[in-house]
């Protein structure tokens, strides 16, 4: 009669496992799959009449329209989903997300265009660090890399469905129409949200801090802004570099004053954190930039976009297999093993498409090979942020790392698509040259920082990892059980401790030599 609510309980607990890592990885695939929604449509306004006669750095803000609030505002929602419970802003954000998606597809002007892209990254910000601290909250530690790399994994996927897929909505509806999947896997996620448990809450009370998280947005759009119109505004940039460290100067002065701040300055005190963030902001800028230049390059060719996709379609294949394989040895390996081999393969991949005069079987093989290197970088970076943070402060490391991904993919979508319009190298590809020569640049600085991580970086003194194993333990505890006894049989017995439950003794602990040699007790 006892055995069956234990079963249940377990059946329960399972299901809450399942559905967590379902709605987790439905989370990052559906973001993954409006990002490269995102890629595709600039390529394709790129070379058809209804983006002709804008210049690309104007086109690519469909991407950074939606990078930008989601790297603002990942921060704070992570700090907010520790705060105010990770179910509830998660199914917040899964509505915004939906509700910004529809706009995307029926409004008209570019303007209002881009605004329901930027609604739609705000709720994405909103989405991934929830959907991600549920996870880590919730198993298990020694589930819990396991979570991280399906959870990596399932952006591979969201990023080769919409590639397959991406070609066919184009040329049967239109660009507008690689928004729709979104839409509905957004909706089919917020019912699922229902099934999930509330998550762990700090239950800490205040207003939390908006001025701060308006601050770190407007100062990364500014940012942005600054990179994309470079060239057009010449010297005025400065003016806007100024005014970005002022208001990121001040979004950091509100995080140091507030009580519930939109950043959580603590990570910042952690050296595992600080490494992991800048390996993770390299992966953006590195994986965005790759993702913007692979169609303009085969539209660039005359490819139609059925063709492209299908080119484009073995990276992600690569990515999600490589994820998978990823999250398995990542004990082995560690975290910044694998991001120095990502890096190593990203790179000499890069390198191998520029020595081609065009799509041949070795620029397949390269953007298999570029695939593999995603794959490996994405749950390295993901393993080296979160991992280094405390367990209540979960949803703030994966908001905080996930921030440096957008922030870094939206410097180098920008950067991307300035040294396209504007090469600095010469020949009939010039600009996609020199793009695939950043990327290259880039790949090595991040295997550079991973190699000193490995190499020459010292434990962080704020955390606790001595490891005693089982045995010496155990052996110590009976070394000091037969100490006391011997010391307890020098005193006269009125005196001797009496014996505690919670302290084993020996099973023979003979007199000491000394016993009974102070007088009789009678």
């Amino acid at each position: 009669m006892r055995s069956s609510p234990a079963r249940g309980t377990s059946t329960i607990d399972r299901r809450h496992a399942v559905m967590l890592r379902l709605v987790g990885a439905g989370v990052m695939l559906t973001v993954m799959a409006d990002t490269t929604a995102t890629t595709l449509a600039v390529g394709v306004l790129r070379y058809t009449p209804a983006g002709a006669g804008m210049p690309l750095g104007d086109l690519v803000w469909l991407t950074s329209a939606a990078f930008i609030p989601i790297a603002a505002l990942l921060a704070s929602a992570g700090r907010w989903a520790d705060l105010f419970g990770r179910r509830r802003v998660l199914a917040v954000g899964l509505v915004v997300f939906v509700l910004g998606g529809v706009a995307t597809v029926l409004v008209d002007s570019w303007s209002y265009v881009l605004a329901a892209r930027a609604v739609q990254g705000a709720g994405a910000a909103a989405m991934i660090p929830a959907s991600l601290g549920l996870l880590l909250g919730e198993l298990p530690e020694s589930q819990r890399r396991g979570a991280i790399a399906l959870w990596s994994s399932a952006s591979g996927l969201g990023c080769l469905l919409m590639q397959a897929g991406g070609g066919w909505l184009v040329v049967s509806v239109g660009w507008r129409a690689l928004f729709v999947p979104d839409v509905v896997i957004g909706v089919a996620l917020l019912i699922a949200c229902a099934a999930l448990p509330p998550g762990k809450r700090a239950g800490a009370r205040g207003l939390p801090d908006v001025l701060g998280a308006w601050l770190l947005a407007a100062g990364i759009a500014v940012i942005v802004l600054a990179i994309s119109k470079a060239m057009a505004w010449g010297m005025d940039v400065v003016w806007l570099a100024l005014a970005a460290l002022a208001l990121l100067g001040g979004a950091f002065a509100q995080a140091k004053h507030h009580r519930l701040p939109a950043i959580d300055l603590a990570l910042w005190r952690r050296p595992r954190f600080v490494w992991g963030w800048l390996a993770t902001w390299g992966f953006g800028a590195l994986s965005y930039g790759l993702l913007t230049v692979q169609p303009l390059y085969l539209l660039h060719l005359g490819y139609p976009m059925l063709e492209v996709a299908m080119w484009l379609t073995p990276t992600s294949v690569a990515v999600v297999v490589t994820s998978f394989l990823a999250g398995r040895i990542v004990k082995r390996v560690g975290a910044y093993g694998l991001i120095y081999a990502g890096s190593l393969l990203c790179g000499g991949a890069c390198v191998l498409v520029l020595t081609q005069a065009g799509p041949t079987v070795w620029g397949l093989i390269a953007s298999v090979v570029v695939g593999i290197g995603v794959g490996a970088l994405a749950p390295g970076t993901s393993v080296a942020t979160t991992l280094a943070a405390r367990p209540h402060q979960y949803a703030s490391a994966v908001g905080a790392a996930t921030m440096a991904r957008m922030v870094g993919g939206a410097v180098g979508v920008a950067v991307v698509s300035v040294v396209i319009d504007h090469p600095f190298m010469t020949g009939p590809f010039a600009g996609l040259a020199g793009a695939l020569a950043l990327c290259v640049a880039i790949s090595v600085l991040i295997g550079a920082l991973a190699l000193t991580k490995i190499t020459r970086l010292r434990t962080d003194p704020g955390d606790v990892m001595i490891k005693v194993p089982r045995r010496m333990l155990l052996e110590l505890r009976m070394t000091l059980a037969t100490v006391a006894a011997e010391a307890d049989a020098l005193l006269p017995a009125e005196t001797r401790t009496p014996p505690t439950d919670h302290i084993p003794r020996p099973r023979a602990a003979e007199p000491g030599p000394l016993a009974g040699s102070r007088g009789n007790p009678n």
